[in-house]
């Protein structure tokens, strides 16, 4: 492999782990206490015996470490935790697993492939980790220059070819309905079915259920000393009253939410953002990666990809609008123009392959979207806004 394709990886360099310490004490930590040795061993029994080598290079992202191994002309990825594996890790990484599995089953999306894999440390490895196909491009947050050159925008002479491509790949997730909301599980027969949410429980058989659930365990991040400190000015106490109400008025409305409350429910992607979209130099998609929390969901949680994420009007701040209720940055009147064209995509995605149009009518709901929104940024990452104003059309 030459290290032109080797930079499609952007593995992370010296000066980044300079300027990233615990991040550094992090990786360094896990190549300490991985025996690759026995990973390259492993990998090798998973590839008919060929010998496998390991390159010197990695990178880390999220919880995790990125080594490749190649046999010849064949390159693997391996995708190793960075910290000892938990109970909670240990499942996370299982329902992944069985989520790309069922998508690789059901749809044309292109996963990568799973050649071998561990849930947990109790192993000769010393680790949780996957092997998995590599998919030789860049993630659309790193093409075509990088966040340095586009601050993480698509090129906009791409973007309509790569939102159809986008939309296309959302439709056929939502094609991908399980009786339950919760994570998918694999039964002994091999057959999918759902399993219980981290912290929340389940499975849940109607969105009712999930409602009363979250809002059960719903807790705001930010400590009310904070937020003030944040805001200093402004209406914190009306944005204080507000995030404490919503769970509470969240469960009291929680059978008026959904118009379908019962199942089936569709497969979501909780993370489709372009640094898990695979392309090439074009664009063009090549393949999804990180699948971490993917589940079924209530179908008023499904949103567009995150990066045509906006700020729903009625949780945002009326200082941002102007007299003709008109956002004044011009980005986000932007962003909100492109959610509706791709909405639109979605649309047409769906007649032509002859789906029920359920999708994109969540998608084209601004009632529903704001729900979604305001459930999605609660807890992670805790931000500010007039949460219960989201609900004002629910009560009626």
């Amino acid at each position: 492999m030459t290290m032109g394709s080797l930079a499609t990886l952007h593995w992370k360099d010296d000066n980044y782990y300079h300027q990233h310490p615990s991040r550094k004490r992090q990786r360094d930590a896990c190549l300490e206490r991985v025996n690759w040795g026995a990973l390259c061993k492993y990998a090798s029994s998973k590839n008919s015996g060929l010998p496998c080598r390991l390159l010197d290079e990695s990178t880390t992202g999220g919880v995790h470490l990125v080594r490749l191994l190649t046999f010849g002309d064949t390159q693997w990825i391996a995708r190793v935790q960075l910290e000892a594996s938990t109970q909670a890790t240990t499942s996370l990484l299982s329902a992944e697993i069985n989520a790309m599995e069922l998508v690789r089953a059901r749809t044309d999306i292109r996963v990568p492939e799973i050649y071998g894999y561990e849930t947990n440390d109790d192993n000769s490895v010393h680790a949780a980790f996957i092997l998995m196909a590599f998919l030789p491009g860049s993630s659309a947050m790193d093409a075509d220059g990088g966040y340095e050159v586009h601050q993480g925008q698509i090129p906009l002479e791409k973007r309509v070819t790569f939102f159809k491509e986008i939309a296309n790949i959302q439709v056929q997730l939502g094609s991908v309905r399980l009786p339950k909301i919760g994570s998918v599980i694999r039964r002994d027969d091999n057959t999918f079915d759902v399993g219980p949410l981290p912290r929340l429980g389940g499975p849940f058989s109607t969105a009712t259920e999930f409602y009363l659930a979250w809002a059960k365990h719903a807790k705001f991040p930010t400590s009310d000393n904070d937020i003030r400190k944040l805001m200093q000015c402004g209406p914190v106490d009306d944005i204080l009253s507000s995030i404490h109400k919503f769970p509470d008025s969240l469960r009291d409305l929680a059978s008026k939410i959904s118009a379908c409350d019962n199942g089936p429910f569709p497969l979501y992607h909780p993370d489709l953002y372009h640094s898990n979209i695979i392309v090439d130099e074009s664009f063009a998609v090549l393949g999804v990666i990180d699948w971490e929390g993917a589940c079924t969901v209530p179908w008023e949680l499904v949103e567009p990809p995150l990066f045509l994420s906006t700020v729903p009007p009625a949780m945002d701040s009326p200082n941002n609008y102007n007299a003709y209720g008109q956002h004044k940055d011009s980005n986000v009147v932007q962003r909100s123009w492109e959610r509706a064209q791709y909405a639109q995509f979605v649309q047409e995605v769906e007649v032509e392959l002859g789906m029920d149009q359920r999708l994109s009518r969540v998608l084209m709901d601004p009632d529903i979207q704001g729900l979604a929104h305001a459930i999605k940024v609660y807890h992670d990452p805790g931000k500010l806004g007039f949460y219960c104003n989201i609900l004002k059309p629910f009560e009626e």
